[in-house]
């Protein structure tokens, strides 16, 4: 079990000496030594042979104790339920899915190396298509309806309305969609973090090359324009830089809207945290078993983890508050399943697992 072990930060100050010359006034920082015709001035030039300083050594007392002080533990606050009721059934095999923001449609990357649109009611419906020179493996969708594929350092977008659209990013490691575009990672002549717009604009940031070389999981905090990045470490890049904000905390990520808060976990651990952009720990807790992937739950304050006892049995989602780490509630996640997307507006999820696509309503009741 790993924990959770947030950055600080320490710092020394030098106090510094004032030496007066001429009227002016010198700071000499960590030094005792003065240059030539230059006098420390002195109020009193009056030595005496008792030392001017207080010296504790010399002075006997006996400590006074301090009383014990009770800590009141404070109850946590209340928060919603949470449960699955399935809905849906279909037999595909799939390499990828992907939900639109309202949970109307969805889209399968088919074993065949196609890729179809699906009703969540439990059926194909619409385009039949290949977006990308190798198998479509989709991903999710944008406000717009576009849902990305990722094809090694390919990046397309497809919509009945859009149509294709293609990006090609050298050394691209990671990438993630955002309200007006996609963010990536990618290892060009260094590390970097680039937001990305459909017009072709581009921001990068430089990272540590570490971001690179051990593919970080990628979530993102639209509101403030913050991506946080776990490879391990935690890290918050804003437009201008980057923070590490946890260090060997996690290497998966998924940011709370509603708290303001990213919760990490280890992948294969039990642990599950969550820290503010300043690398504050909020809250730590155990799962009941391995966690394998970790998701929000819309905006609505929650953050789904998938978690197995035991991989060859069903494991379950479960959903943690984003605050305070206090479990809403959770919904049966099949042996098999370690691919699922959830709707923006919380109200769908679709699993795929030993060939068949679950499709489930997510209710939540205050």
């Amino acid at each position: 079990m790993r924990s959770l072990v947030l950055l600080l930060l320490a710092g020394c100050v030098a106090l510094p000496t004032n030496i007066e010359k001429e009227s002016q006034l010198v700071i000499i920082e960590d030094s005792y030594e003065l240059a030539e015709g230059v006098a420390i001035t002195q109020e009193n030039e009056e030595q005496t042979s008792e030392p001017g300083v207080f010296l504790p050594g010399d002075v006997n007392f006996d400590r006074p104790e301090r009383p014990e002080v009770e800590v009141e533990e404070v109850e946590p606050e209340p928060v919603p339920t949470l449960s699955t009721i399935q809905t849906a059934l279909g037999w595909y095999g799939v390499n990828g899915l992907a939900l639109s923001h309202d949970g109307s449609t969805g889209m399968l990357g088919m074993s065949g190396g196609n890729s179809c649109e699906y009703n969540p009611s439990g059926y194909l419906a619409g385009a039949d298509f290949s977006n990308q020179s190798c198998p479509d493996i989709p991903v999710e969708y944008d406000e717009q309806g576009r849902v990305m594929f990722l094809c090694n350092e390919d990046i397309g977008f497809w919509s009945p309305s859009y149509g294709d659209q293609h990006y090609i990013v050298s050394g691209l490691v990671a990438t993630k969609i955002i309200a007006d575009g996609f963010v990536t990672v990618e290892d060009a002549d260094v590390c970097q973090v680039s937001r990305r717009d459909h017009a072709g604009g581009v921001v990068s940031v430089e990272v540590p090359s570490d971001l690179c070389t051990n593919e970080p999981m990628i979530s993102v905090d639209e509101v403030d324009d913050v991506i946080y990045l776990a490879n391990g470490d935690v890290y918050a890049v804003a437009i201008d830089g980057y923070r590490r904000i946890a260090d060997d905390a996690g290497d998966m990520v998924a940011y709370d809207t509603a708290h303001n808060a990213a919760v990490v976990a280890w992948e294969g651990d039990t642990t599950i945290g969550s820290v503010d952009n300043s690398g504050h720990l909020l809250w730590r807790s155990e799962a009941a078993g391995a966690i394998y992937d970790l998701a929000p739950v819309g905006e609505t304050g929650a953050v789904f983890a998938l978690v197995y006892e035991d991989l060859d049995m069903p494991g379950s989602f479960v959903a943690f508050d984003g605050a305070q780490g206090t479990v809403w509630g959770e919904g049966v996640a099949w042996d098999g399943m370690f691919d699922f997307s959830i709707s923006r507006d919380a109200t769908t999820m679709i699993t795929s697992a030993n060939g068949a696509i679950y499709t489930y309503d997510i209710v939540i009741e205050e």
